[in-house]
């Protein structure tokens, strides 16, 4: 009886041994995989407002995923914005290694060595940085160095309209030349 129940048992284990490598090979392929619904390479987005060119988006690649609960576009190698006066004239720009999308809120956040310059000159260095298109503000809560001609300031948190003309920095330090009257 032993030499009957014996090699019962040790089939049933190696049986159920390898079900459970086939369901969990089953439940790999069986898992929900995030693809983009879009992909683009060497993208460019224009945005107009009654039929004037407000915005250009250049990227190298773009992933659009509008089949998630919250509908977003991200762009893993970066991208470089532009913003245009009523002339055509580049007002300011802004490029980053990263950015994402998040379209319900119309809500833009780039990452990583993010640089945004205005007709100034003036430029703005930080790792991360928001825009809000819909009230048309760039901010951050994080470290800023701002150059300008009159020197470098250091803060931490910044607000600025759309085109970097006018800006405000939080918690400031920095060295900028006065001039004598």
């Amino acid at each position: 009886m032993l030499t009957i129940i014996i090699p019962l048992v040790g089939g049933i284990i190696v049986l159920s041994g390898g079900c459970d490598s086939k369901i969990e090979r089953v439940k790999l392929f069986s898992e929900e995989v995030n693809f983009p619904d879009q992909s683009m390479t060497d993208a460019e987005i224009i945005h107009s407002n009654h039929g004037q060119v407000k915005v250009r988006v250049t990227a190298p690649e773009i992933n659009r995923y509008t089949s998630v609960e919250e509908p977003h576009t991200i762009f893993p190698q970066g991208l470089t914005v532009l913003f245009y006066d009523s002339t055509m004239t580049v007002e300011s720009r802004i490029s980053a290694n990263y950015a994402i999308y998040h379209e319900p809120d119309e809500l833009w956040e780039a990452k990583n060595d993010v640089v945004a310059i205005n007709n100034q000159g003036d430029t703005l260095n930080t790792e991360y940085l928001v825009w809000r298109q819909d009230k048309e503000i760039i901010y951050t809560d994080r470290y800023v160095r701002i150059t300008t001609r009159e020197g470098i300031i250091h803060g931490k948190g910044f607000e600025a309209n759309q085109d970097f003309t006018d800006y405000e920095i939080k918690e400031t330090t920095g060295t900028i030349e006065v001039e004598d009257e």
